[in-house]
């Protein structure tokens, strides 16, 4: 959806995307409004579509993976739980991340790939026999597609083929 408020400096964007981070909804608005000109529909419009890219800003990227590979399973409910959990939002911020993953309006993270020797916990299939063997299948999973940009059928089949 494009949005009819009047495009903004980046500083201010940056600003509401702060503002949204904190949950400062209604100054954020207002803020839109007073720096645009814009109306109050359109103002909260704006601000409703920064949302996914404020909260992402605080989702890590595994996190993020986690939850990707539980909407994949149907599990949304379980995804809203890991991200209300980890980064304590409160609970409609968590549903409206979670939506917003769903709808494909937060960007995948590029995969991960550091050179052999830079890799901080050792090598990939290391790790992810790890979580196979510790009975954490779906952290498996999650690990290696947000390493390797792999889709979750794939990413299923590299864990399965592990021994």
């Amino acid at each position: 959806m494009k949005s009819s408020v009047p495009p903004m400096h980046p500083e201010a964007r940056e600003r509401v995307i702060e503002m949204v981070r904190r949950g400062k909804y209604i100054p954020a608005v207002k803020f839109v409004r007073e720096a645009t000109g814009a109306g109050l529909k359109e103002a909260k419009e704006y601000v409703d579509g920064l949302r996914a890219e404020a909260f992402d800003r605080m989702v890590p990227p595994e996190i993020q993976a986690q939850a990707r590979v539980l909407i994949a399973g149907s599990r949304e409910k379980e995804a809203v739980k890991l991200v209300h959990q980890y980064i304590r939002l409160d609970t409609r911020a968590a549903k409206d991340y979670v939506r917003a993953l769903q709808m494909g309006h937060v960007p995948a993270p590029p995969p991960a790939v550091p050179p052999p020797a830079a890799a901080p916990h050792g090598v990939l299939s290391d790790r992810v026999r790890a979580f196979k063997h510790a009975g954490d299948y779906e952290s498996a999973v999650a690990l290696v597609c947000a390493e390797t940009g792999m889709g979750r059928d794939e990413a299923q089949r590299f864990v399965d083929a592990l021994r």
